[in-house]
């Protein structure tokens, strides 16, 4: 059951993934596109809102009351029929600002500098347009000498200037068109100024109409990035970022990071005021819509295969029923009789376990009868091991009797020799451990070195610094007199010349180091180079000449791993410094 669901939840899984991958991929064009498509709605939408402003100012023009100011304007008129002149224009601009529910106001300011205005919630006028702390694009429209009979001159947002009657702690955002105002009574000189503020709800609502999700954000710019609208009130009246500035390559599509996220950003311009209309959608939305997708077909998959693990069980009962009455048999035999034999008929499945097991049983009492031989001959290896024991230790007595021999004859070179020689002998053969103390250690080498240094006379010299705190640690045993032999070898003992041996031991950072060091010969490069070498790799075959310390690196490995090393180094005519780097107490 298992091993089917493993091989079906395989592929499957293997059909999530693609089918993820695909979905991700399809569903993310789809919404870029339907983005784009919803961007450019919000471009046309914007273009109507904008072109419907002409419709005001026609509607102005045609009115008959301001016909009839125009009629009258530039006329030299009295005081008492200015004022009349100013409540009926604002009588004029009142009746226009029903025309709309996002119309804020209309201001306009005549040839003399006077400023009219009227909002849906009150009317009046400056004599002075210059105090009325109107934004710094008004009055650039204003000041500004060129011919503006044309379209309106869309302005971007900005606080409306204060209103009189209707002090506001926090001024209301609106975007303006300003168009220059002509006498179409008389040869179409210019009379004024007037601007047209529109709020931001219709650009809430067209927000509110093309925002795909509540995580998305709406801006309308003009081509500077300076941003007219910002749904999410954070961006408004400030200039895009550089990475939002993408659009202006004139791509529909692009992916930005903003703010530290990224997101895909739709674009698209409006023909009439030659705003952008943006919409920045996290990149998390498109793979939303992809899980929801994988989720699904991960929840089919599981069903399924619970459907195959129950018919699987079904199935393999019907199939495992004759292999348990098998079982059942091999049980009762418990494998005390291996001649017991099944009976096997047919030649189905169930006859083919028979055979298997019978040939299973001809294996194993093979088998045992193979084991009980080798450890029959293990028992014979033993004894003669034991038997070549006693060699030693003859040995061992013989060197005692000839130390005490030694003694009564007065021959007192033989009997150190002696009894060093049988020292070391009995610390070889008695050690059943491989590690022992520092302090033993010291002492086997010394004995070495008592029987080396009777043999060369004056020509060897020895000094041993090892202080007591490291005497106790544990070390290899026979690992340093290797290396006091290979010195002695290698270093003096052909060359005919006096030598000096040191060992030296300390503690390092949790490590004993143990030096051994020469003034002998030293080693040839060549040579040097090779035993390095073959100690890096800690196999083949030994050289015969260092047979000992290849030895000793091989023991370090494997009592130690990569935590036990041993170093050579080497110049010839100078000497040797070997080193050996242990885990204090085996780490």
């Amino acid at each position: 059951m298992l091993t089917v669901s493993l091989l079906l939840a395989v592929p499957m899984a293997i059909v999530i993934l693609i089918a993820q991958t695909r979905s991700q991929s399809v569903i993310r064009e789809q919404s870029l596109s339907l983005h784009t498509n919803l961007v450019k709605t919000g471009a046309e939408r914007l273009d109507t809102s904008c072109m419907r402003l002409d419709d005001i100012y026609r509607s102005i023009y045609l009115n008959e009351n301001f016909r009839a100011y125009l009629k009258t304007c530039g006329q030299d008129a009295t005081a008492a029929e200015r004022r009349s002149d100013t409540e009926l224009l604002k009588k004029i601009f009142l009746s226009s600002l029903s025309s709309r529910s996002d119309l804020f106001s209309i201001i306009f300011i005549d040839d003399y500098g006077q400023l009219i205005y009227a909002t849906r919630n009150e009317a009046g006028s400056y004599a002075d347009y210059r105090s009325c702390e109107l934004p710094v694009e008004y009055l650039d429209c204003i000041e500004a000498e060129e011919d503006r009979r044309g379209k309106a001159t869309l302005l971007s947002t900005a606080p409306h200037m204060p209103l009189r009657n209707l002090m506001q702690s926090t001024p209301s955002y609106v975007y303006a068109a300003s168009r220059q105002i002509v006498n179409t009574e008389s040869h179409f000189e210019p009379v004024g100024i007037m601007f047209i503020t529109i709020d931001l709800s219709d650009l809430e609502q067209l927000s509110a109409l093309i925002l795909p999700d509540s995580t998305s954000i709406l801006f309308v710019c003009d081509e500077e990035g300076r941003v007219i609208y910002d749904s999410s009130g954070t961006m408004l009246m400030q200039t895009l970022p550089a990475e939002v500035m993408a659009f202006s390559d004139g791509q529909a599509q692009h992916e930005i990071a903003y703010q530290g996220s990224p997101y895909v950003m739709a674009s698209a311009r409006s023909a009439y005021s030659g705003w952008y209309v943006l919409m920045l959608t996290p990149q998390s939305v498109f793979s939303a819509d992809a899980m929801a997708v994988s989720s699904a077909l991960f929840a089919a998959a599981v069903f399924a295969l619970i459907i195959i693990a129950l018919v699987t069980a079904v199935a393999s009962g019907a199939i495992s029923r004759p292999v348990e009455r098998l079982a059942e048999a091999m049980d009762e035999t418990q494998l005390r009789h291996l001649n017991q034999r099944v009976t096997v008929t047919g030649s189905d499945e169930i006859a083919r376990l028979g055979n298997s097991f019978n040939t299973l049983m001809d294996k194993l009492e093979l088998a045992i009868y193979s084991e009980y031989e080798t450890a029959l001959q293990q028992k014979n290896a033993e004894i003669r091991a034991l038997q070549a024991q006693m060699n030693p230790h003859f040995l061992y007595n013989v060197l005692q009797s000839m130390a005490a021999m030694a003694d009564l004859h007065q021959v007192p070179e033989l009997s150190v020799m002696a009894t060093a020689l049988g020292k070391t002998l009995r610390y070889n053969i008695s050690g059943k451990e491989p590690l022992v103390t520092l302090r033993d250690e010291i002492a086997h080498t010394e004995n070495y070195l008592t029987i080396q240094k009777i043999r060369f006379g004056d020509r060897l010299h020895d000094q041993v610094n090892v202080p007591e705190y490291v005497m106790d640690h544990l070390v290899p045993r026979v690992s340093i007199q290797p290396m006091v032999e290979n010195a002695i070898i290698h270093g003096f003992e052909r060359s005919g010349q006096t030598g000096n041996i040191s060992i030296s031991a300390w503690e390092e950072k949790g490590q004993l180091v143990i030096e051994v060091a020469d003034d002998g010969q030293g080693i040839p490069v060549d040579q040097l180079a090779a035993l390095q070498a073959s100690l890096e790799e800690s196999s083949g075959p030994m050289e015969n000449q260092r047979i000992g310390i290849q030895n000793l690196n091989t023991r370090l490995r494997l009592l130690y791993g990569v935590a036990g090393t041993l170093t050579i180094d080497s110049e010839e005519g100078t000497g040797t410094v070997v080193h050996i780097t242990i885990p204090v107490d085996g780490g």
